[in-house]
């Protein structure tokens, strides 16, 4: 029997896909981006107008080993420096064996300031500074404020000296913020007018009341775990709070704590406080690399400079206790720099381009004469065939390169 053909309607056709020839098609549309791409920025480095301008700065790979000097009121040709303060304060609950009254006296240091007297001011120990509360302080031992002097100038530079004080009763009220003092026992001489003194930290210290029992061994172990955490999170604190302009070194850091008055935290428990306090001197970097460059380069002019890279150099100072003393009150800190630097002569890169702007290429070694901090410079203009650079500065960019050594 001849076997009927039979059709079956649900089944859908079969589409025959050639796989070579889709992928073909995706290797040419990518080649055509690419050139598409490469075309227009052909076209826009070649015809749209512009200029690149590579300088190359003069500069000076320097070896530094020396000390110095840093003064927080610098005279002419002096460094400074300011400071930068952080504080933190955290506790830890402890167990207490018991309680007792203590009374303790608020302390501190002030700075003395003789703004008039030619003559040397000798305040003997015990004498009483007052603050505009009334509060008394008393400095623990005689002193001796040098009389003015002139700078460079002819102006007027103030004697000082830093005392240490204590206060004249006890009690939290004596724990005061940075505050004038003036001399009660001048009142009615001329000296009352132009001798007083300045705090620029917090006095602390000042309590009156009980005071939590604990064991010594536990409490200093808990101490130094507390501290140690503070001072943590203070370093990491620091790497965020560096003003825009300045350098500083992590070797310059210091770092005081005080014990704060310790609470009660139920029945057998109390809460021991401690406040950390970090320190460090910073520069002006500007200034700074000036600095530098008129100690160890001969024949530097007071040029703009600038370090390519500050931290190259390891800072420390003079005296290694410093970095655990409080330096609020230092008038000049004393360190020393070790390390090898590159020194780079700064120029004004607007102006650069102002310059420049509309003259034709062949000006541009004419122009770098007025230069004196580039040793050389490279220009491309476009369109290849202009002859000028641009008539807008927004249409030149300047790349500053550093020649090898």
């Amino acid at each position: 029997f001849a076997q009927e053909a039979t059709y079956d309607p649900d089944v859908s056709s079969i589409d025959i896909i050639d796989g070579n020839s889709k992928k073909r098609s995706r290797i040419i549309i990518s080649i055509c981006l690419a050139v598409l791409v490469l075309g227009v920025t052909f076209f826009i480095n070649v015809f749209i107008g512009g200029a690149e301008i590579t300088v190359y700065p003069k500069f000076k790979d320097t070896a530094i080993q020396a000390s110095f000097t840093a003064y927080k009121t610098p005279q002419s040709g002096q460094l400074s420096f300011e400071l930068l303060s952080l504080d933190e304060t955290g506790e830890r609950q402890i167990a207490a064996t018991g309680q007792e009254h203590v009374s303790e006296r608020a302390t501190g240091k002030i700075l003395i300031y003789n703004t008039k007297l030619s003559t040397v001011q000798r305040l003997i120990k015990n004498t009483r500074f007052e603050t505009p509360d009334g509060l008394i302080f008393k400095i623990k031992e005689s002193v001796e404020v040098p009389g003015v002097t002139k700078d460079a100038k002819g102006g007027v530079v103030s004697g000082v000296i830093t005392a240490e004080v204590f206060a004249d009763g006890a009690g939290e009220q004596y724990n005061i913020k940075p505050s004038r003092f003036t001399v009660p026992g001048l009142k009615g001489s001329e000296q009352f007018d132009v001798i007083y003194a300045e705090s620029t930290s917090d006095f602390s210290n000042g309590y009156e009341g009980d005071k939590y029992i604990m064991d010594q061994a536990e409490l200093e172990k808990v101490k130094q775990e507390l501290q140690l955490e503070l001072r943590n999170n203070l370093l990491k604190k620091l790497s965020t709070s560096l003003p825009s302009g300045f350098t500083a070194y992590d070797q310059a850091v210091t770092l005081t704590f005080e014990s704060l008055p310790a609470t009660s935290y139920g029945d057998q428990l109390a809460t021991i406080k401690e406040k950390a306090v970090l320190r460090i001197p910073i520069f002006k970097e500007k200034e700074f690399a000036k600095y530098l460059a008129k100690n160890t380069i001969t024949g530097y002019e007071d040029e703009d400079v600038l370090l390519t890279d500050p931290k190259s150099l390891i800072f420390s100072f003079a005296v290694s206790t410093t970095t655990i003393s409080d330096i609020s009150s230092f008038q000049e800190i004393h360190f020393r720099l070790n390390g090898n630097t590159q020194i780079v002569w700064q120029f004004d890169a607007e102006k650069l381009k102002s310059d420049l702007m509309g003259l034709p290429k062949t000006a541009l070694q004419n122009i770098l004469s007025g230069y004196g901090a580039i040793s050389k410079a490279e220009a491309i203009v476009r369109p290849f065939w202009s002859q000028s650079f641009p008539k807008k500065t927004e249409s030149m960019i300047i790349h500053t390169v550093l020649l090898d050594s």
